[in-house]
């Protein structure tokens, strides 16, 4: 008899500690899993609202300017969105995706239209400036133009550090092969 509890016992805390022990890598995968997908891409309407309530914060508008700058913002915004490709399947300028991981072959800059993408971009940048400029104050516009050139700065640097990290994932040096599997 004691030799059945005592089995039994065995058996239930062996069980109960082969679930504890898959649960746990289970919550642990989670995190990873959710990391793996994808940020939801925004739309022009969230981006400008997002932008235009940092600027009431920051420069303290007014009900009529927050309007002013939002529908600038949200027109610069509309039109960044009309100029950039969608979806992450298709060819982008730079020819950024493709090669041996799917999607298009890499294109140079020149004839994709990199430059002049950046140079709609700019302007689209030069129009909004120009009627925020107008809704604010001298004191408030400057501050915003240190505002916005540090926006724009990081910008340019996750822009960076997303083709460094693109150039390095998928290629490996000249000359070398992959290793062969026996």
């Amino acid at each position: 008899m004691k030799r059945i509890i005592l089995f039994v016992a065995a058996a239930i805390l062996a069980f109960s500690s082969a679930m504890a022990q898959d649960t746990t890598s289970t919550q642990a995968q989670k995190p990873q899993q959710e990391r793996r997908q994808p940020p939801k891409r925004l739309t022009p309407q969230e981006r400008a609202t997002m932008q235009t309530d940092r600027l009431k914060d920051t420069l303290q508008l007014t009900e009529d300017q927050y309007k002013k700058v939002y529908k600038a913002i949200l027109n610069r915004e509309k039109e960044i969105e009309n100029m950039m490709p969608q979806g992450r399947g298709g060819m982008r300028p730079g020819g950024m995706g493709g090669g041996m991981r799917g999607g298009a072959p890499r294109v140079s800059r020149v004839s994709t239209g990199m430059n002049s993408t950046q140079e709609q971009m700019k302007a689209s940048r030069e129009r909004c400036d120009k009627k925020i400029k107008k809704a604010l104050t001298e004191e408030q516009f400057a501050a915003y133009q240190v505002i916005e050139a540090k926006r724009l700065k990081q910008q340019q640097e996750m822009m960076q550090r997303m083709r460094n990290r693109n150039r390095q994932g998928g290629q490996r040096p000249a000359g070398q092969r992959p290793a062969q599997q026996n």
